[in-house]
């Protein structure tokens, strides 16, 4: 994964991570595949949020 570029995508995340979050949770080890994929798509997410939500 790269980046988010489009609102399309962007929405697919969010869901994605909402998924992710069904089945993880607080006890889930940090190297376990799930958790590993929302901290990765969760900081995409921020990124993508950070450029376009930018307030000037």
């Amino acid at each position: 994964m790269g980046q988010i570029m489009t609102e399309k995508q962007y929405y697919a995340a969010c869901n994605r991570i909402n998924e992710l979050l069904k089945v993880v949770g607080n006890d889930t080890p940090a190297d376990d595949k799930n958790m590993i994929e929302l901290d990765l798509i969760s900081d995409l997410v921020a990124d993508y949020e950070e450029e376009i939500f930018r307030i000037s």
